[in-house]
């Protein structure tokens, strides 16, 4: 399966100048690496080049390599193939600017007829898909990459081994996943950009997040409008209960979902149904009515609902954050109250037992454990290095689950999604995860938030954090960024399934080149006080961040898949 490129003349003829002027080397030269592979505009390549593609996958897996073109004037791909069922598609990296350096970050689908190299290093995505009808076995496919005038021919090998991921919308194996974007603001930027109108653009939105294994924070044209629930209309923007059909899909997409109430971020204009995040005690017949359709629609049946209208609320808040939960216990039975923050003595009372109970605390990653520990104490046997952890596993032991998050100004030296790391810096991050137990992954930059620059030419904002997923004419395209998100929420799922089999020990081993570890699990970095030194004040694994790791991730799953079959 081969798909159109929707941008090829638009980015050539006006974003990055079609590669015109940048320096060739004397000859092109073609280099397979594994996902995850960072590349520069110009520079020298990454150590760690192979000549085929060798992916290791589970049923319902989406892989990705990368080839490196460099030194070419005109790239082709010619004769894709790959043994049926696998289904094989072509991703051309384009550059956007982030604080005015240029990354490969926007993939764009390929049909692979000519194109300009865009830098001297020209980076093309292979991404395989093994349908969840594939029987396990070894499957074999090429292509053909012209490079000007020289062919080379890249052969793909792809082991799928006996390990069946989640279906999508599937609850139980599945990483739970809540992320903030905005299906307004995606609408409005292909129509600033195409002039193609939200209501033909936005259909294939939640598709798309939801096969990337990711769950919305937002129902956009489908949150309702009044306190009454969801409404009817013959204007498609005003027709809630039919664009929240639409966004959930049938069967259901998402196995986590958000309950329409708006977040304290959000601007009071903006609130769902008119209903302030402050005032829990009016939500109850909205919540009783949203109940009663999502039953209707059987969105319930194995879902896990949750309530996020709180975000880093400070003690001011800690009364209102019960007054949520036993509404939402109370007024939509099965529903999971969730907050970012950290479990601690002074808000004990959230998490102690009972309807008024948190139920998902969110935990930033960098204040997962502790923080460092002055010399002073340390002389006194005293180390805050564990402080937080030993707080949030009493609350792990009253039944309530830990999920994390990152932020761009927040992530303390830990892993995260801006376009200026590593690029398995995205992946790390959900490895860490499953080191760590987590069952959920919440992400509230956003994944569509432009700004008044088109995205396709530069992401400046929090270095590209708020954009994950950006605006085509044939459909939403993925960042670099988030394909390797979605690598590291399949590794957490099949993670998962080793951790059945063979216990918590197994997981650690198989992410110790990844992460400092001891068989006991992760073994804790920061400036003072800690068993390892690193450059952060707060208690963390140190983490593979060079052209080692990518490597170092796929044999990781090769070995993970092995030990899950």
């Amino acid at each position: 399966m081969r798909w159109v490129a929707g941008l090829g003349v638009f980015v050539a003829a006006l974003l990055l100048g079609a590669g015109a002027g940048h320096a060739r080397t004397a000859a092109a030269t073609v280099a397979v690496y594994p996902a995850g592979a960072s590349f520069t505009a110009t520079g020298a390549p990454p150590s760690g080049a192979v000549s085929s593609v060798a992916l290791s996958m589970p049923i319902g897996g989406v892989d990705d390599a990368t080839i490196l073109v460099r030194g070419a004037s005109h790239v082709t791909i010619d004769s894709p193939t790959i043994d049926s069922p696998l289904q094989l598609n072509l991703l051309f990296a384009h550059y956007v600017a982030v604080n005015g350096t240029p990354v490969p970050d926007a993939l764009e689908p390929w049909d692979g007829s000519q194109r300009s190299a865009e830098k001297t290093n020209q980076p093309v995505w292979l991404q395989v898909t093994v349908p969840s009808s594939a029987s396990p076995g070894v499957y074999h496919g090429s292509v053909q990459v012209v490079a000007d005038t020289v062919t080379t021919v890249v052969p793909i090998v792809v082991t799928v081994f006996n390990v069946h991921l989640p279906a999508l919308g599937q609850l139980s194996g599945a990483l739970m996943t809540a992320f903030n974007f905005s299906p307004q603001a995606y609408g409005a930027e292909v129509d600033k950009l195409y002039g193609i109108t939200a209501d033909q653009s936005l259909p294939a939105l939640f598709d798309f997040f939801s096969r990337y294994r990711l769950s919305p924070n937002n129902w956009g044209y489908g949150n309702p409008d009044s306190k009454s629930g969801y409404t009817s209309s013959a204007k498609w923007w005003l027709d809630k209960s039919g664009q929240m059909i639409s966004a959930v899909g049938s069967p259901r997409r998402f196995g986590s979902m958000w309950i329409p109430i708006s977040n304290n971020r959000w601007p009071k204009s903006s609130y769902v149904g008119g209903l302030s995040p402050f005032a829990p005690q009016t939500w109850c017949a909205y919540l009783r009515s949203v109940h009663g359709f999502w039953d209707s629609h059987g969105w319930l049946n194995g879902s896990y609902p949750y309530l996020y209208a709180l975000d880093e609320p400070g003690a001011t808040l800690f009364k209102t954050v019960a007054q949520q939960a036993t509404v939402a216990h109370s007024c939509f039975p099965g529903s999971h109250v969730t907050i970012t923050g950290v479990p601690s003595a002074a808000n004990k009372f959230l998490w102690n037992g009972g309807s008024d109970d948190v139920d998902n605390w969110v935990v930033l990653a960098s204040r997962y454990y502790g923080k460092y520990t002055v010399p002073e104490q340390t002389k006194k046997h005293i180390s805050h290095a564990t402080q937080y952890l030993k707080l949030i596993n009493g609350a792990r032991k009253r039944g309530k689950q830990i999920w994390t998050y990152t932020y761009a100004a927040g992530s303390h030296s830990t892993p995260g999604f801006t376009a200026t790391e590593p690029l398995t810096d995205p992946r790390l991050f959900v490895d860490w995860a499953s080191l760590e137990q987590i069952t959920g992954l919440l992400y509230g930059e956003g994944t569509t938030t432009y700004g008044s620059t088109n995205p396709l030419v530069s992401i400046d904002r929090a270095a590209g954090s708020f954009v994950l997923i950006y605006p085509s004419r044939s459909g939403p395209m993925p960042s670099a960024r988030l394909e390797e998100i979605r690598e590291g929420i399949e590794d957490w799922e099949i993670l998962n399934i080793v951790r059945q089999q063979h216990g918590q020990g197994a997981v650690t081993n198989l992410l110790s080149s990844l992460f400092s570890t001891t068989s006991a699990g992760a073994k804790l970095a920061c400036t003072i006080g800690c068993p390892l030194t690193s450059s952060t004040p707060y208690s963390w694994p140190t983490y593979s961040r060079d052209a080692t790791t990518p490597a170092k991730l796929a044999a990781m799953r090769l070995a993970a898949l092995t030990a899950a079959s």
